[in-house]
């Protein structure tokens, strides 16, 4: 794994810097009373058989309360970036680090306040103009970016509204503070940003 300092923050945190903030511990509900997506009349993804995980492979990856594929919160840093060596690691700021390689999922690692730990796991992503989403980890649901707004409602039925981010956009989580939450963001209807964190978060951006 190549590691390069990036003084500028890249793509993926402009995707994420729509998204409102929520402090762990005190999730912001959206001020329009915004509910969770409404499932209607589709189905939940089928969960598949969980596969062995590969760390070159970003599609044999589990994002869960615990963390995304192979990167476990409250794992050391660096060493829980040993496996990932198809990646290319840059530090988009103190405390916060990404993870690229052609297309696939932008992952996003946020550190403890000592650099020591994996403090966050967020993986962020769109259709590119050729309609194309990368590659990227799942839920045990079936849930991934590119996923839509009706799928995941479907998918968790306990959904929780964290933030409205903008005119269409929202954050969401599902878990607990006992074992963690994931965290989605919804934008026109599409997943484009999922995490794993302590707490119900929402980030409206890493550096700043």
């Amino acid at each position: 794994m190549r590691f390069r300092p990036a003084p500028v923050a890249c793509a993926l945190i402009a995707i994420l810097a729509l998204a409102a903030c929520a402090s762990p511990g005190s999730a912001e509900i959206g001020s329009t009373g915004q509910p969770s997506p409404t499932a209607s009349a589709v189905s939940p993804p089928t969960p598949s058989p969980a596969p062995t995980v590969d760390p070159a492979d970003v599609t044999t990856w589990t994002i869960t309360a615990e963390g995304i594929g192979p990167i476990k919160r409250a794992a050391a840093y660096p060493d829980a970036l040993s496996e990932l060596t198809t990646f290319e690691a840059a530090e988009l700021c103190p405390g916060a680090v990404e993870l690229s390689r052609d297309a696939t999922a932008g992952v996003l690692l946020s550190l403890s306040a000592d650099g020591t730990e994996v403090a966050t796991v967020w993986v962020a992503g769109r259709a590119g103009d050729d309609g194309v989403v990368p590659a990227s980890p799942a839920t045990d649901a079936g849930i991934r970016l590119g996923s839509s707004g009706e799928e995941l409602a479907a998918a968790y039925p306990d959904l929780e509204t964290v933030a409205q981010i903008g005119a269409d956009t929202y954050g969401y989580a599902v878990g607990d503070d006992a074992t963690g939450w994931i965290d989605f963001i919804v934008d026109g209807g599409i997943v484009t940003t999922i995490g794993s964190s302590e707490r119900q978060a929402a980030p409206r951006e890493f550096c700043g």
